[in-house]
């Protein structure tokens, strides 16, 4: 379980967190020390957070009492979605469910794309619920990339993903929202701080 150079970058370039994304090659003995040594250093000058959507991997990192925070992008709810494992199904189930009960009627989907859209977020937010168990901290889920050029529509989203949250009982304060690194994205971003809701900007392009 290596420390993948992202957790070196974001250490060197933000005074406040670090992401580690671990590795699934098995390590010796020493070499998990090693890792769980540089692991303590990172965390005695940063907050660290698990870049993972692999629930026993957050888990067993969480356990050490140095990641803080956790968090989700679409690649990890994919994986999630064709896991095979059966939390993960039960998750893509309940997301499809939840999005068919919301955007459709008894004859069908009148935006099978709306439906679709809220599935991906709700399994997403299903995952986030998984993480905010495991973590002290905040755990990141991110708005769709393909709204990275729209403010209004970002907003909207947003909106929605700490809806959801909010209906499981899971406090905005404990959810950061992933934005792209756009202007739209930006004010994207300053609507929802006025709002209470807390944003992390990512995806510089």
């Amino acid at each position: 379980m290596r420390f993948s150079l992202i957790a070196i970058v974001a250490t060197l370039t933000s005074p406040t967190m670090a992401f580690i994304t671990p590795s699934t090659n098995k390590c010796s003995s020493s070499t998990t020390q090693l890792q769980t040594s540089a692991l303590e250093t990172l965390a005695d000058i940063t907050t660290l957070s698990i870049d993972s959507g692999d629930i026993d991997t957050v888990a067993r990192y969480a356990k050490t009492g140095l990641i803080t925070d956790a968090t989700t992008n679409p690649l990890f709810v994919s994986q999630a979605g064709a896991n095979g494992d059966a939390r993960y199904e039960a998750m893509v189930q309940e997301a499809v469910t939840y999005a068919k009960q919301k955007t459709c009627a008894e004859d069908g989907c009148p935006v099978p794309e709306d439906t679709l859209n809220l599935a991906i977020d709700r399994l997403a937010v299903n995952l986030g619920k998984e993480l905010v168990s495991l973590v002290p901290g905040r755990v990141s889920t991110e708005v769709d990339i393909r709204l990275s050029y729209d403010t209004e529509k970002s907003v909207e989203r947003a909106r929605s993903i700490i809806a959801m949250y909010e209906e499981a009982g899971i406090s905005k304060d404990r959810i950061l929202i992933k934005l792209a690194g756009t202007w739209e994205g930006i004010q994207a971003a300053k609507v929802l701080e006025k709002e209470g809701i807390q944003c992390n900007i990512t995806l510089v392009f």
